[in-house]
């Protein structure tokens, strides 16, 4: 089974954005509920100048979580990957072949996408450079280290600053901010592929069955 998607005719085109534009909305729409809940914490808590450890790192693990999908479905310029910044470049260099005619992203999207790639690799992996800054920042030399080199130290922190909370909401403002200035481009694109204005639907389901799931491990 081929891992890489071919586009062979303008339907592929068309249904790789529609895949790509539902999913954006899709994940921003769950990052805005998480941000509305960080909202309502803030509001709870704006005498105070901690708050709890759990539920700010449960709120910190939802939101992480959907910045790297994003990251990705944004960013990512992997071979084998899904992204709008691959797909993009694909659909312009193709636009004579399909019949359609493309502007060239203009410079601050292009920005946003070379933003969210860079975010894309930092997030997926865990630099050195934090080990670099940490032993700075707290100015571990030699001598330390191997005076404690027995003890292993493991921080657990029952509180936070409150100003952890406020400053996740301002990337979460960011995130959808860019997020959903790219999704203005994407419908852009999807209304030249089609040639027509495009609607977005909401369908409302009840249950999403298992079985869809083997479109995930069929792809693996």
């Amino acid at each position: 089974m081929t891992k890489t998607f071919k586009f062979t005719d303008k339907t592929d085109y068309i249904f790789y954005l529609s895949e790509l534009i539902s999913d954006l909305l899709q994940k921003t729409s769950r990052l805005e509920k998480y941000d509305s809940q960080i909202n309502d914490l803030i509001a709870l808590n704006h005498h105070n100048k901690i708050i709890q450890a759990d539920i700010y790192e449960e709120m910190s693990d939802k939101t992480c979580r959907i910045f790297q999908y994003l990251f990705n479905l944004l960013g990512d310029e992997s071979k084998k990957a899904v992204s709008y910044k691959k797909f993009r470049k694909i659909l312009f260099k193709n636009q004579k072949n399909i019949g359609i005619t493309l502007d060239e992203l203009p410079q601050n999207e292009i920005e946003i996408l070379g933003r969210f790639h860079t975010l894309r690799t930092w997030s997926l992996h865990i630099p050195e450079s934090l080990f670099i800054q940490k032993k700075e920042f707290f100015q571990l030399d030699s001598e330390f280290i191997k005076q404690y080199q027995d003890k292993i130290p493991v921080p657990i922190y029952r509180n936070f600053e409150i100003k952890f909370l406020i400053e996740l909401h301002n990337e979460v403002q960011t995130v959808l901010h860019h997020a959903l200035y790219i999704l203005n481009r994407m419908k852009k694109d999807y209304s030249i592929l089609i040639a027509q204005s495009v609607q977005i639907e909401y369908e409302i389901n009840e249950v999403k069955p298992y079985a869809f799931m083997t479109v995930v491990k069929n792809s693996q």
